[in-house]
Parts: structure tokens; C-alpha cells; sequence
């Protein structure tokens, strides 16, 4: 019997073959698009969940609370792990982690390796590693020691055998490997590729050091979060504040948080914390791919349904001979299950296919594999056949058997209703996307091409040596860049990039009262301004020439002014970073953090610390007249500079992959609508042949044909079009809630996704309606 029904279904699929490919094609693209954007979402979801105690770890932050606003810190104290271990028996074990860069020689040139970190010996305790040379008992137990991942042992000794007992030179000091573990993977927030031993007990001091580590801990199983965080407000009233009050910090509060290890991905808005995803990013990526996949199964559903009257003979035979419904509906089901599975097939191939450039795009590592997702797939499959078939089937098993073989029966109104629904609902859909498309594509250009308030062309920033010895050379460095004819312009200080703020308290007056006010500090000499080119509103730029600069200006922007209430800023005194003066100079607001944030209030001050960064504006090409000046003073330290141009643009990286998935999906809506509305016109004529043979026979024009057969299709797309553009409305405003500066969604948007969608529509309906009124009328009218 289910060979039988085999052979029915597939000799039927044969013969409507355009039905066939047309279903084909939009479930395969439809499913296809689903998937990919599933494995992206469960890459972002499952972040560090290899990790086996992934569940009970968490993350300790800190919050300082000044007198007018909190801070929020991804990192923590030293002495804080010390602490929760002895004192907390909820947590089985505490690591931290420092982030600590290693420049490795290695074939005559210093690497720079970023993935390098400083760790407590019980970071084996919490965090999972595959240990490929070595064991988690005897490594970073000694002073000087080291942990290498699999790709860094084979890049700077071939092998983990030959890496393991073997040395390294980290940032000058050797290191003895004592381990070599398999590579992490890609979705982890920490990029581990080295490990070294530290010893951070020996630090006592709370606040001298700001809070400079990540701290994990690993809590017993049944530990209640929140309550073990509120039991950690102790350490910040006995420990912490005696000693922000010994500095005269009476004021400022520090509270430690907790977050668990699979949130803290999408964790957002703390300082020192690493890249983070973005939750809203994995929304939209699943509202496009659940649209298109809808779009796709009511594709589906809208054809078999309208194609229903084309087997009317067969349907009445087989129940004249009788075919009970369960029967009928069992083979339609079939049906469905052989299209279905033929669309999952060719889509699957097509996802196998784009993996790479997804990834490419993404920067990610996705791969699929059936052993991992074999069950959600196969209930997908399950749950898409169901979709697609019930309703077709049963649409098609409840006609009567003399009506179908007089062809006398008629399509009920439910019927038309359900199929005209259809169609609104696929082009609604299309034409939300369409405007949603075109507001992220001029929300992306509004905040790339907006202007800065600082021109960032052809600046390069140079990181230099940090320690005392290197430090006696930077000024040396820094004159000879002066003298090379291709640079511009440079400047020395703490550097030009977001990374490179510093928070710090500024004390001010305004009508009289006191205010202490959290702002972001640069640290500059006269020459920045110069270099990015910043608008003076009032005042003077920082001078070499006057010697009281160097302690007592400030420069400050708008925003500042603006938080402060001031009206004039010139000459009013400022207290902060150690300097004491008043204020010579207004600036400009520049966004020297990406739109996504509001422009905050700054103070730059004349760096009287040693400089960490060194920055100038110098042709690509020139580069090397910049390389060779370092080498002639740095030869043992890497090179290790950024383009600020790159560095500002990638902070609109997600937002232009936004951009481009919008345009991919959005195409791929119309096309599959498209094939839809292509299909269903092509019936419509197949079921009105003798009406237009008829009609033509009696003089009726092409134009009255093809106006004919689009009329109601014409309204429909009308009706999509108006209930497409609130919602889209409300979407696209949520959407851009998250940029501090957004455009405004202007009407002339909807009226050009209308019409976008309008002449698609009626591109597809034309051809075929041009088509059926060229035909010839006898070939419709001669079994008559």
C-alpha cells in the first residue's frame, strides 16, 4: 500500500511539474535560510557552555558608585578572590584572570600575542581544558611557567611534544611549558592561548590599582546567586571602604555582582570587558529567518490548496471506487512528505554550501553537524511537513465525489478568503522588509557618514614600551617621527581611541555648589587638537609655551558644559587627575565613542605621565619610514600599531552585517512571494481558460486581458502594503532605540516600499497575463 502511494505521489508531482519546482525551490530557500540562522543563534547561545560546570560558575563584577553616577566594571580588586575563598564556603574554587599581552621573538621578528593571560592555578578548577602534553595537577604550580594552546605550540615549535618542558620568551623573561591544551573553542568570551603563573596574593590594596582582573568563581551545586551576591556586599563595607575613605572617597560606594557564565556574553554596558554579543542582533537574525521559512510554508499551503480543482477527476474517482477521506488524505500527506523531504535535501546542501562565506561574514566558526542537531532537525522536518500538508490534505478530501466529476462543484468562500489571505500576509511581509531593509540601510550610512567632529584620515596610532627602562627612549622616538618628511602631524599622550579613556572624578562649581562629576579623561599635549583637527568653540587651545598648562588647564567639550549648566566655561576652576586650574579651552563634540552612545562629557589635560601611545597622520604607503624608526629604538619590542579609521569603523561591523542580512532575506521574501503569486496567476488562467477564450473571441484587447486577471490580485498587494507599514513602523523604531543618535523614518520610505512591492507584483503578473491573452482562443474553446 505505501509503495502504491508512492508511485501515485510522485507520477502527480511529475505531471505538475511548475507547481512541483515552484515548491521546491521556495520551501528549499525558505528552510534554508532557517538554518543558517538557527546554527548562528545556538553559536551566540551556547557561548562557553563547553565548559562542564558551565552552570555554576559565575562571574564577579564591581559597581562604584560616585556622588552623580555608577560605574560598571566587568573586572574586580586583587584581594577579592583571596577573600571568597576563605571566607565563602558556598564556592568550591576562585581564579582570576589578567589580561597580559606577550611579545614572543620568533624568525628575527617580535609577535604581539593578545591571548595571553595571567591566572591562578585554580583556573583548571573551574574552567574545562583538554590537556593534550601535560595535566592540570602539576601546571602554572611554579613561578615562571606557562600554558600554551595546540595552534601556538605548533607555531612557535611544530608539535606539543616538542613545545612541552621546552622555553619562551614572554615579553623578555623565559617561561618554562608545562602544558599543552587542545585549541577553545571559538564562541568563548575568553580567547585563551597562553596562560601564565601568577601570583596575585602578594597584592593587599583594594583601589590602588583600579580593578584590573577578571574573577570567576565556582559554587556548589544548589548555591542561590543572588543570595551569595548580596552576602558579598560585606567584603565592600569591611574591606573596601576603610580604605576609600583613607583617601577622602567617603562619598563613593563599591558593590560586586554576580553574573552566570552563559550571560555573561550578552552582558553590556561594563568597562575593561571583553567583545560582547548582541542579544537584539539574534532577534532580528530570527525574525528574518522565521519570516522567510512562514513565507515559504504558506507558499506551500496556498498553492496545493488552489491546485485542489486541477484533480478534481481523481479525487472523484477514487472516492466513487471508495476512497474514504483518511485514505485521500493519506496520500496527500505523502505528497507533501516527498516535496518536503526533497526541499530539506536540496536545502541542506545549500546551507553546507554557505557555511563559509556565513562564517567569513560573521567572523565566526559554525559548522554543521548532524550528530549535534540531528534531533532538532528532524523535529523541524517534522513540524514543516505537518504545516505544509494537514490543511491541503484535508482541503483537498472533502469535496464530493458527483460534484467533482461534473465539475460542478465551486471553491467555498473560506477557501478564497483563506487563499487571498495568504497572499496579503506574503507580500505584507516582503514589504515590511523592504522598508526595514531601507531604514537600516540609511541608519548604518547616517552613522558612518555623519561628521565625527574630528578627522581621523590617515592617523595611525603607535602603542610604545611601557616600562621604565623603554620609557627613556619613547621622547627619542617621538622627535625622529617630527623629521620624517611624509608625517603630517603627531601627537603623544594616552592615546586617541575609546580604549585609551581614562574615568576619573573632576571636581567643579556651579551657582556655588560643589559637584563631583564622573567624566572621561584624555591625555594630550598641544599638538592633538592639531591632529584630529577639533572645532574650538570658546577659548585656547593647551601651549607649550606656557608653562602653567602643563598642571593647570583643562580643555573640556559641550557636553560637559551642558552637564555642568554653565553658560561660560573660560576661566572657571576644575579639579581632577591631579591637576588643579581652570578650564582655557571648549571644544567641539566629537564622537570619540561610536553613535550607539551618547557623546559624553570629557576633560583632556597635559599628559604628565608617561606616554603609552604615540600617534600621526602618514600616508599607508609611508608606513615603513615609521616601522624602521621603531626598530633603530625598539629592536626587541614589537611593532604594534592601528589605523583609527579601521578601529571607529568596526564599531559598526554588526551593523552593516545587519545591513546585508536585510538585503539577502529581504530578496529572498520577494522571491519566494514571487513564485507564489507567479504559480497562483498561472492557475487562475489555467481555471479561466474558456473564459478568456471567450472574451477574446468577442474582441476583448491584451490590455483588457492582462487587466482582467491582475485586478485582484492588485488589491491585495494594496491591502499587504497598508498593514505592512505600521508594523514595520513599530519595528524599525525598536530597532533604532538602540543608537543614541538614529534618523527619523520619513513617509516617503513607505511609499517607496509600496511601490517596490507593487511592481514586482506586477512584473509577475504581467508576464503570465500577457501570455494567456496572446493565446490562441480555439485551443481553450474546442471541446466545446
Amino acid at each position: 500500500m505505501l509503495r502504491y502511494h508512492i508511485n501515485i505521489a510522485w507520477r502527480n508531482l511529475w505531471k505538475h511539474k511548475l507547481y512541483t519546482s515552484i515548491n521546491i525551490v521556495g520551501l528549499s530557500v525558505g528552510i534554508g535560510a532557517c538554518l543558517l540562522i538557527f546554527l548562528f543563534v545556538h553559536y551566540e547561545l551556547t557561548y562557553d557552555q563547553h565548559n562542564v560546570h558551565f552552570r555554576r560558575i559565575a562571574r564577579i563584577t564591581t559597581t562604584l558608585s560616585t556622588p552623580e553616577s555608577d560605574l560598571a566594571f566587568a573586572t574586580s580588586p586583587y584581594p577579592l578572590a583571596d577573600i571568597i575563598r576563605r571566607e565563602y564556603p558556598e564556592t568550591e574554587a576562585v581564579v582570576r584572570l589578567e589580561s597580559s599581552p606577550a611579545v614572543v621573538p620568533y624568525k628575527n621578528e617580535l609577535i604581539r600575542e593578545k591571548g595571553f593571560y595571567a591566572a591562578d592555578q585554580s583556573v583548571f578548577s573551574i574552567f574545562t581544558f583538554s590537556f593534550i602534553v601535560g595535566s592540570a595537577h602539576h601546571a602554572l604550580t611554579a613561578p615562571n611557567t606557562l600554558i600554551l594552546t595546540e595552534s601556538i605550540a605548533r607555531k612557535y615549535f611544530n608539535s606539543p611534544d616538542q613545545a612541552f618542558g621546552n622555553i619562551l620568551l614572554c615579553n623578555g623573561k623565559p617561561h618554562r611549558i608545562t602544558g599543552v591544551i587542545a585549541d577553545l573553542p571559538t564562541n568563548t568570551d575568553l580567547h585563551i592561548e597562553g596562560l601564565l603563573s601568577a601570583n596575585f596574593s602578594d597584592i593587599r590594596t583594594w583601589t590602588d590599582l583600579d580593578f584590573p582582573v577578571y574573577t570567576f568563581a565556582l559554587l556548589k551545586k544548589g548555591t542561590n546567586l543572588k543570595r551569595f551576591e548580596s552576602k558579598l556586599q560585606r567584603i565592600a563595607t569591611q574591606y573596601v571602604q576603610p580604605e576609600l575613605n583613607g583617601v577622602g572617597a567617603n562619598d563613593y560606594r563599591i558593590r560586586f555582582q554576580t553574573e552566570p557564565l552563559a550571560s555573561v556574553h550578552f552582558s553590556q554596558g561594563k568597562l575593561m570587558d571583553t567583545v560582547k554579543g548582541n542579544k537584539h542582533f539574534n532577534n532580528v537574525f530570527s525574525l528574518l529567518a522565521l519570516l522567510i521559512l512562514l513565507i515559504a510554508l504558506l507558499n506551500y499551503v496556498n498553492l496545493s490548496t488552489a491546485a485542489a480543482m486541477e484533480r478534481n477527476k481523481e479525487v472523484g474517482i477514487r472516492k466513487v471506487a471508495g476512497a474514504r477521506p483518511i485514505q485521500l488524505i493519506r496520500q496527500f500527506v505523502i505528497e507533501s512528505f516527498l516535496l518536503i523531504a526533497t526541499a530539506w535535501v536540496i536545502a541542506t546542501m545549500l546551507v553546507s554550501l554557505l557555511i563559509p562565506y556565513f562564517n567569513h561574514l560573521l567572523g565566526t566558526a559554525i559548522a554543521f553537524e548532524w550528530q549535534e542537531y540531528g534531533l532538532f532537525l528532524l523535529g523541524v522536518f517534522v513540524l514543516t511537513t505537518l504545516l505544509a500538508a494537514i490543511y491541503p490534505s484535508h482541503t483537498l478530501a472533502r469535496y464530493g465525489p458527483i460534484g467533482m466529476l461534473k465539475k460542478s462543484f465551486k471553491t467555498s468562500i473560506k477557501g478564497i478568503i483563506f487563499r487571498k489571505g495568504i497572499v496579503i500576509v506574503q507580500f505584507a511581509m516582503a514589504t515590511a522588509m523592504i522598508i526595514g531593509t531601507i531604514v537600516v540601510y540609511r541608519q548604518v550610512e547616517y552613522v558612518t557618514n555623519t561628521d565625527l567632529g574630528f578627522n581621523l584620515n590617515q592617523i595611525v596610532s603607535v602603542r610604545v614600551p611601557t616600562d621604565s627602562i623603554e620609557q627613556t627612549k619613547v621622547k627619542g622616538f617621538y622627535e625622529s617621527l617630527k623629521q620624517l618628511p611624509e608625517v603630517e602631524g603627531v601627537t603623544m599622550g594616552s592615546g586617541l581611541q575609546a580604549d585609551d579613556l581614562t574615568m576619573a572624578t573632576t571636581f567643579a562649581k556651579n551657582n556655588g555648589q560643589r559637584r563631583e562629576l564622573m567624566s572621561n579623561y584624555f591625555l594630550i599635549d598641544p599638538y592633538f587638537a592639531l591632529l584630529l583637527k577639533l572645532h574650538f568653540v570658546a577659548g585656547r587651545n593647551l601651549s607649550d609655551s606656557l608653562h602653567l598648562d602643563r598642571e593647570q588647564a583643562f580643555l573640556v567639550n559641550e557636553s560637559f558644559l551642558h552637564e555642568m549648566g554653565w553658560k561660560e566655561a573660560i576661566g572657571q576652576p576644575l579639579e581632577g587627575f591631579g591637576h588643579k586650574g581652570k578650564v582655557v579651552g571648549v571644544v567641539k563634540n566629537f564622537y570619540y565613542k561610536s553613535m550607539h552612545n551618547l557623546v559624553e562629557p570629557l576633560v583632556m589635560i597635559y599628559n604628565t605621565f608617561p606616554a603609552t601611545t604615540i600617534s600621526l597622520r602618514i600616508n599607508s604607503h609611508s608606513l615603513s619610514k615609521v616601522k624602521d624608526a621603531w626598530t633603530s629604538f625598539f629592536p626587541n619590542r614589537s611593532f604594534d600599531y592601528t589605523f583609527l579609521d579601521e578601529a571607529y569603523a568596526a564599531q559598526y561591523r554588526k551593523d552593516k552585517i545587519t545591513t546585508q542580512f536585510f538585503n539577502y532575506f529581504t530578496l529572498l521574501a520577494i522571491f519566494i512571494s514571487c513564485l507564489g503569486l507567479y504559480a497562483l496567476i498561472a492557475l487562475t488562467i489555467t481555471q479561466r481558460a474558456k473564459e478568456l477564450g471567450v472574451r477574446k473571441v468577442l474582441g476583448a484587447s491584451t490590455m483588457h486581458i492582462v487587466r482582467l486577471l491582475s485586478n485582484d490580485f492588485v488589491k491585495l498587494i494594496c491591502v499587504a502594503i497598508l498593514i505592512a507599514s505600521p508594523v514595520a513602523w513599530w519595528m524599525m523604531n525598536r530597532w533604532l532605540a538602540n543608537f543614541a543618535y538614529r534618523m527619523d523614518i520619513p513617509w516617503w520610505i513607505f511609499v517607496v516600499a509600496g511601490l517596490v512591492a507593487m511592481i514586482i507584483a506586477l512584473l509577475t503578473l504581467s508576464w503570465q497575463a500577457v501570455r494567456a491573452s496572446l493565446a490562441n482562443p480555439v485551443e481553450s474553446l474546442r471541446d466545446d
